[in-house]
């Protein structure tokens, strides 16, 4: 019987002194580096990575320690191989592995940045970890995202009464001041991003207010609130995109000019955007047959739509921007069909003092040949006499109207103060075979702007096959007998691969 051979026993190569060398020198050199510098890798890394530094030296653990943003996802402290990455595998040991992370901070955290959604569940930990980062005295960045989508998360206190924060990001949160929160807080706040929060319209307001150094403010969905009052001195950017009618009112000092501001109405869908909070008073109890007639979003927003005045809610949110230079509109099919129910007036202009004297370009996407929005845009035009730069984004819809002709909107638009400043305009178009851009506003512009440079008509190129070549040069031909009130206009037609989103 043949012998068993063991294996050749195998030696580890001895790495040459060269590269034993250039194996220090790396290290030497990563160790040379700064504390900031240090930061600004690890800050790349997940948070679970970062804190595995720790054992490199003696230096590392206070390089992390002292880490100033702290990002903290669903599957942050996660077993390695967990196949799951977007969900917590042990909540337990989620929240001892950041109590960890936090008790041995030798510095405040300047960023904190969760994603989260067990925080409601676990509320008096939580209150306990945001009174830790807000008292710190060093916090600057505060971004909160809950992921529980069937209950908001209620704001804790500790973040109302912080006097660091220069920037706060809120999205699924109830917001409600607490009584014993001072004037003086959320002071230095310079950026407020509210995203599908409920709140009254007083706490918005107060929160607002109270936030005399914002200068950048965006509300994407607000359940609850309906009237929304901006006060805010220093404001240059705001951003508001709502599914259900606001009552939008900007009170701002004159000295200070907006930058930019951006509306968007989207009223499509009421099922997946409106909810209980929009109409459920959290003070009473209510019987299921109430809560069964609440769930019925469709009529609910039916309902809202016949109670608003939404050309008044127009006009208070235009006569607030008189000082703004850059307005950019986004106003959905729906919408028009919510205004086509309006009792009052439409609005063919605004008061002479409050007219747009500071803006300078203007964006509107909408269905411009709409009867009502066709009044709205004139409005715009009429009042806005040094406006230099317009860009209109057609919305059709199978039922939207036959476009209108330029003699219609010779007839609405009898101002010409903008007339003497419009030097571009550029028109998107999605139905350039069917009639456009031969015609309507495009040419009412080309025949009366005095000192209009450029007259970009811009198509899709998907809307023009080959079979379509004789239209478009048609089309072509035609721009070029339009009368011309500036001998300096460029018309042309250009292709592109994809519309600008607002």
């Amino acid at each position: 019987m043949d012998q068993e051979r063991t294996p050749p026993s195998t030696k580890r190569a001895r790495s040459s002194p060269q590269q034993a060398g250039a194996d220090a020198g790396a290290e030497d050199r990563l160790c040379g580096l700064d504390d900031a510098t240090l930061h600004a890798i690890l800050v790349r890394l997940p948070l679970r990575d970062a804190a595995a530094t720790v054992v490199l030296s003696r230096r590392w653990p206070r390089v992390f320690a002292t880490l100033p943003r702290l990002v903290l996802r669903p599957a942050t402290f996660n077993r390695r191989g967990f196949p799951d990455e977007d969900r917590c595998e042990d909540q337990t040991r989620w929240m001892r592995a950041l109590r960890c992370v936090l008790d041995r901070r030798a510095a405040p955290v300047a960023a904190f940045d969760i994603d989260c959604r067990f925080m409601g569940l676990y509320g008096e930990w939580f209150s306990w970890v945001f009174r830790e980062l807000c008292g710190s005295g060093g916090l600057l960045e505060l971004s909160i995202a809950n992921t529980d989508y069937k209950e908001c998360y209620a704001l804790p206190d500790a973040v109302y009464t912080c006097t660091t924060l220069t920037s706060l990001d809120l999205y699924n949160c109830r917001l409600q001041v607490p009584s014993r929160a001072t004037a003086v807080a959320l002071r230095a706040l310079q950026s407020l991003r509210l995203r599908n929060v409920v709140a009254r319209d007083s706490d918005i307001r107060l929160i607002i207010s109270r936030c005399s150094a914002i200068e950048r403010l965006e509300i994407h969905d607000i359940h609850m609130a309906r009237n929304i009052v901006i006060r805010a001195p220093c404001l240059k950017k705001l951003d508001i995109y709502s599914y259900r009618p606001l009552c939008i009112s900007l009170k701002k000092a004159k000295a200070q000019p907006l930058n930019m501001v951006r509306l968007s109405l989207s009223y499509g869908y009421p099922e997946h955007s409106w909810s209980l909070h929009d109409t459920m008073d959290t003070n009473r109890e209510y019987s299921i047959h109430e809560i069964e007639e609440m769930l019925d979003y469709k009529k609910m927003a039916e309902r809202e739509h016949k109670q608003t005045d939404e050309i008044k809610n127009m006009e208070t949110f235009l006569t607030a921007l008189s000082c703004t230079k850059t307005l950019q509109l986004h106003l959905s099919t729906e919408y028009s069909q919510v205004l086509s129910m309006a009792k009052a007036s439409t609005l063919m202009s605004l008061p002479k003092k409050k007219y747009l004297l500071g803006l300078k370009s203007l964006s509107l996407t909408l269905d411009h040949n709409h009867e009502t929005l066709a009044s709205l845009v004139s409005c715009l035009l009429y009042s806005s006499p040094n406006l230099k730069d317009l860009r209109i984004i057609e919305l059709r819809h199978p039922g939207s109207p036959v476009p209108l002709a330029a003699e219609v909107w010779e007839k609405q638009i009898t101002a010409d103060g903008f007339l003497y400043h419009l030097s571009s305009v550029t028109f998107y178009t999605d139905s350039l075979l069917e009639g456009h851009p031969c015609g309507g506003i495009c040419k009412f512009l080309v025949m009366n702007a005095r000192v209009l440079k450029r007259m970009s008509i811009v198509y899709h190129h998907s809307q023009v096959k080959p079979e379509h070549a004789a239209k478009l040069e048609a089309a072509r031909r035609e721009l070029r007998l339009w009368p011309r009130a500036s001998a300096d206009v460029l018309l042309e037609l250009t292709p592109v691969g994809r519309f600008p989103w607002f």
